[in-house]
């Protein structure tokens, strides 16, 4: 028999870790996996699929794929009528039996799939498979709980990388988490399960030798184990080549003073880590099982910051438990206030089988019927916030976590009475110019920021426009300045009036041959190695009215600025001279 394992991932550059340690784990049976993006067409996935010719076919469902799994399963059953239809996931390991009521569907497996999937392709007796829930003479069957494996029994499914080009590798050391938190599944599952150590280790060293571009680590909690995650951090530092990158989900109070010392050799750009605040509420914290002192985790985050190595993701939730729009505005600023490289600000997904999920109607948690259930309303929190929130996460995506604004924002942080103020008039803003329904260049972004702010009571425009000119030639080596793209008309561009700060060739020519010829400054630059014309090529200089590069005061005469911008790298270099 022929089985087609299929996953429906969020992105292209998204891979299914399951799916792949289900194939070799039983890889003395015929299996092949798929993997497709979500964005595709349904015909051209059910086409996909047909032209495999499968005998059974196994989905991975999630949160963000259910929906799109229903309607392929309900065209596939039509053209494929014998085909046998295996569900499994974390999206169908509860309340399953409404599923086999609503799909043509042969079972489902619930929870861990590598054993149960081995003992169906072995022809073992349905009755004698712990873990699936399947339909027997109209009747619905759920088994007992299944084997637990130990996770030393899993293959490592990456040893052939070449099917996993362009794609995230998703690697896992553990499972399991220690925390109870009462809005995510992992909660559900007690202890946590390790790899041996020599085995994590070698496996990197598989991913360090052959240089691939990020290693996501799926363990929910990675710094559990401290011993074992100091042992990792020392190795993959050790033995970096510069190129990959290693993402792991920690929890902030857990991090040492030796895991501190260890940190701070780390190449920029090797780790990045991703911390679950979700609130800073007290009351909120206690009613989800999330005991946390803030403080602490405040003290560690600016301890990270201070290596100026680690790339830093900062999580948020929407829609828990007595967080009022008043509560979380506190928690979005007791956050953003640590600057975290990203701050993520999801809305509460009340997902089956969760404890948040039996306890919605105390909160008057409302949520969608569909998935990803995420919230729609509370006692807390009325659905016009919760809309108004949306927007704001919209410009704090759009403005925070494109990295591309860090100048103007600390500036309109400091002089706006807090960030969550800045973001809410600026979603308002964009909301009343309808900006969200319409598409945008990068380099309108600039000029849609300097239109809010040019009738604004808290701040210095000239000032302002200077910054946004010094976060645009961080990220541009162009001649121009944004131009009239954009709902700002050209001729009142405030960017474009500026004459002496647009074109290159307004630079005096022989000054700037001068500076490239400096010893001093090209070796500080490290452009040495550089001819004059790549020198040209690559650097620029221009010039500000404030000092942008630190106090932001008026200067009595023009500052210099030199740029330079390298391959490969997100933002230029620069010198104030």
């Amino acid at each position: 028999m022929k089985t087609l394992l299929v996953a429906i991932n969020a992105k292209y550059i998204h891979s299914n870790l399951a799916i792949h340690y289900i194939k070799e784990y039983s890889k003395e049976h015929d299996i092949e996996t798929l993997e497709l993006s979500i964005n595709l067409e349904e015909n051209n996935v059910i086409q996909q699929i047909y032209k495999k010719n499968p005998d059974i076919i196994g989905f991975s469902c999630y949160i963000w794929n259910i929906e799109y799994i229903k309607n392929l399963i309900k065209t596939i059953k039509k053209i494929l009528p014998d085909v046998k239809i295996i569900l499994g996931g974390p999206e169908v390991s509860f309340n399953s039996e409404n599923l086999l009521d609503e799909l043509p569907i042969d079972l489902i497996m619930i929870g861990e799939g590598e054993f149960t999937w081995k003992q169906y392709l072995n022809l073992v007796d349905l009755k004698d498979i712990p873990g699936i829930i399947y339909k027997m003479d109209g009747q619905i069957i759920q088994n007992s709980t299944k084997k637990i494996i130990g996770l030393d029994e899993l293959p490592f499914v990456y040893k052939n990388l070449e099917n996993f080009q362009n794609k995230i590798i998703y690697y896992e050391a553990s499972r399991g988490c220690p925390f109870s938190c009462s809005y995510c599944m992992s909660s559900l599952e007690k202890g946590v399960r390790y790899l041996p150590l020599d085995r994590v280790l070698s496996e990197l060293n598989h991913f360090l030798r052959h240089k691939v571009t990020q290693v996501k680590f799926v363990d929910r909690t990675f710094n559990t184990n401290q011993n074992f995650a100091c042992e990792v951090w020392k190795y993959i530092i050790k033995h970096d080549n510069g190129i990959t990158n290693f993402h792991f989900e920690i929890s902030a109070e857990l991090i040492t003073k030796e895991m501190l010392y260890i940190l701070q050799s780390a190449r920029i750009g090797l780790i990045q880590f991703e911390i679950g605040v979700q609130t800073t509420n007290k009351d909120t914290l206690t009613a989800i099982k999330r005991p946390m002192a803030f403080e602490k985790i405040r003290k560690i985050v600016q301890n990270l910051k201070q290596l100026e190595n680690i790339h830093l993701h900062l999580d948020l939730i929407v829609g828990l438990p007595y967080e009022d729009y008043h509560s979380f505005r506190q928690s979005f600023n007791d956050v953003i206030s640590l600057r975290p490289d990203q701050l993520q600000l999801g809305f509460l997904k009340v997902l089956k089988g969760s404890q948040i999920r039996h306890e919605a109607q105390q909160h008057g948690i409302v949520y969608k019927d569909n998935s990803p259930y995420e919230v729609l309303k509370t006692n807390y929190i009325s659905y016009e916030e919760i809309s108004k929130l949306h927007i704001i996460c919209e410009m704090v995506e759009r403005y925070y976590n494109s990295n591309r604004f860090e100048r103007t924002l600390n500036y309109l942080f400091e002089v706006y009475p807090t960030p969550f103020f800045f973001f809410e008039k600026l979603a308002q803003y964009w909301e009343e110019k309808c900006y969200l329904e319409m598409n945008h260049k990068k380099e309108a972004y600039y000029l849609l920021l300097l239109e809010f702010l040019q009738q604004n009571e808290y701040v210095n425009f000239e000032l302002i426009k200077e910054l946004i000119k010094f976060d645009w030639l961080l990220h541009e080596n162009t001649k121009m300045y944004p131009q009239d793209s954009n709902p700002i008309k050209q001729e009142s561009n405030p960017i474009k009036q500026d004459s002496n700060s647009i074109k290159q060739d307004q630079v005096s020519k022989e000054l700037l041959l001068d500076i490239l010829k400096n010893p001093e400054i090209i070796n500080r630059m490290g452009v040495a190695h550089l001819t004059m014309k790549q020198r040209q090529r690559v650097m620029r200089l221009e010039y500000f009215k404030y000092d942008v590069t630190k106090e932001l005061s008026l200067s009595d005469k023009p500052i210099s600025i030199l740029f330079l911008y390298q391959y490969a790298q997100n933002r230029a270099r620069w010198l104030k001279l």
